[in-house]
């Protein structure tokens, strides 16, 4: 155990006496240390039990002989942080969880880890974190939200709505589709319960694909934040991680090449955000493993959509949980996947899978009978994106796979909010959102509510929206995002006009405009760039990686 390098012998008295003067004993200083890495906070709804999930990890670390260590790192909401500037900084606070957690296991040699947290950009922070250090380490998250039911005139054609129908309506009430007390009633319905968000969006995205990886035990992603089983799912993680520090089973043990492999194709079986591209190129990167962009499009496309859940359908977490969640369907798409990888329950997916049994078809698709035989991620390429584009194939309707228009230009997410308000887009537009790029925002912000917007006004898959920035896993309708090279990086994008045709086919991965850009560059004379940004983003735009390889801050020479 490395914590008993600095806590043997008299030479080091004086840790042993400051561990004493908190109230820890000399019998427990003897044991494994085991950090909980616990992202609570009383903002964010995803969160608000995670000091109740923490006990129960700790009451699990005691049981089986380990000596529990609570350290707190921040969680940020998304949704709260939409559509305004501190959206700019909810993808850098993922470094700053992985940074926060390997000052805290350096300094203090720990022994082992177990991550807590459940929402969009905290889920990848934690797993970076544990990565860099590579320690023995699971993953436990708070558990989706149950939803809202709405069984009339429901836009997603089931029962069941969350809060991403409430930006989708601000677009409908702004069209004279729905009534100001239909809006009141979203508002005041749609989220019941605590909980990430009842739909697959990027938190439930990520923390599904850090159970295909291994990182979390079997069946732990779906159980919904209020239910019994979410903290019995947290004293069985207390108890695991015991047994990979006996064992020395460390976090890059399992997170390898084809456990990345595996949560990809899990990724494009479920539907997942687009924003789980960036979040496996920074783990693929942590985890000292080439794997590109191209790559994810590639093994995206081994596995189709198998899951119609929200808002690719019309089911949601609560509905894939008592189908069987992630074993489930990895069961379905077990015949792709690499099975031999360990995980954090000491046994290979396979051991694991072996009595695992799909408990609903409809949710729960099989690999020959897919809810879309296209995959759920898609990377676009072309002129206008040389270095790669990405869109999520199972959130647009079919009818849409295929657009031509002629751009309707936007300098920023606030300009683009201003002009779909103003009703300045119309029926085959394109439209273009940039200087939203990871430099360019700064911090690569969601272009999550123009979207919105435009499809509560009917207009979801009767214009395209393209942009260096991103989405949001709860997006649907015609959206291309991570554009690359980003404006900032004098990208392809930064030189479109209002009115340049742009094409873009996501079965055949192409994005192009009918744009000459060698001579348009060359004609063009744009003004030198003055960084107004401080503090955090400062440091985070000139260090940043372009969104095509992740977005990340490298943290070591190669």
């Amino acid at each position: 155990m490395r914590s008993q390098d600095i806590l043997q012998g008299p030479e080091w008295a004086n840790v042993r006496a400051l561990y004493k003067a908190s109230g820890y004993t000399h019998d427990e200083l003897q044991k494994p240390l085991i950090g909980i890495i616990n992202t609570y906070n009383g903002i964010c709804p995803g969160h608000k039990n995670l000091d109740e999930v923490t006990a129960r990890v700790r009451d699990g670390i005691l049981a089986n002989g380990g000596t529990p260590l609570e350290i707190r790192s921040i969680g940020a909401c998304d949704g709260i942080a939409m559509a305004h500037d501190g959206m700019k900084y909810i993808l850098p606070g993922r470094e700053c969880i992985a940074n926060d957690i390997e000052i805290m296991c350096q300094a203090h040699r720990l022994d082992g880890l177990v991550l807590v947290g459940s929402c969009d950009k905290i889920v990848p922070g934690l797993i970076l974190g544990a990565l860099r250090v590579n320690l023995p380490a699971i993953l436990v998250n708070g558990g989706p939200a149950l939803p809202g039911m709405m069984a009339e005139d429901n836009p997603y054609g089931g029962k069941s709505i969350d809060h991403s129908i409430i930006q989708q309506s601000e677009g409908a009430l702004k069209s004279g589709a729905i009534t100001q007390e239909q809006f009141d009633w979203f508002e005041n319905n749609a989220v019941p319960t605590i909980g990430s968000c009842a739909m697959l969006g990027t938190a439930n995205t990520m923390t599904s694909l850090s159970e295909a990886m291994g990182l979390s035990l079997p069946y732990c992603s779906a159980i919904p934040a209020v239910y019994s089983r979410r903290m019995q799912m947290a004293y069985m993680t207390g108890c695991a991680i015991m047994d990979l520090v006996a064992k020395g089973i460390k976090a890059r043990d399992i997170v390898n090449r084809q456990a990345i492999e595996n949560a990809v194709m899990l990724n494009s079986a479920i539907g997942g955000s687009t924003n789980a591209v960036l979040h496996m190129l920074a783990i693929a990167y942590e985890a000292h493993v080439d794997f590109t962009q191209d790559d994810f499009g590639r093994i995206s496309a081994k596995v189709p959509h198998c899951v119609a859940m929200i808002p690719a359908g019309r089911y949601t977490l609560l509905d894939f949980y008592m189908a069987g969640g992630v074993p489930a369907l990895l069961k379905e798409i077990e015949s792709q996947l690499h099975t031999d990888v360990i995980t954090c329950t000491g046994k290979t997916m396979k051991e694991n899978l072996c009595e695992v049994k799909n408990l609903d078809g409809d949710v729960i698709r099989s690999i020959d009978n897919p809810v879309h035989s296209c995959p759920g991620i898609a990377v676009l390429k072309g002129n206008l994106a040389p270095l790669g584009s990405i869109t999520k194939p199972s959130a647009i309707p079919q009818s849409a796979h295929v657009f031509k228009g002629k751009a309707v230009i936007f300098e920023n997410e606030q300009d683009a909010l201003d002009g779909i308000r103003a009703l300045k887009v119309k029926e085959g537009d394109v439209v273009v959102i940039r200087n939203a790029g990871p430099k360019g925002g700064p911090g690569m912000p969601e272009q999550y509510k123009a979207m919105k917007l435009l499809v509560g006004m009917n207009l979801g898959s009767k214009v395209c929206v393209i942009t260096d920035g991103r989405f949001s896993g709860s997006n649907n309708g015609c959206f291309v995002g991570h554009i690359c090279p980003e404006a900032y990086d004098d990208g392809p994008i930064k030189y479109l006009k209002n009115g340049d045709v742009i094409s873009i086919d996501v079965d055949k991965g192409i994005i192009e405009a009918e744009v000459d850009f060698d001579s348009r560059r060359a004609a063009m004379q744009t003004p030198s760039r003055e960084d107004d940004t401080s503090g955090y983003l400062y440091s985070y735009r000139h260090n940043v990686s372009a969104s095509c390889d992740g977005a990340f801050i490298k943290t070591r020479k190669d």
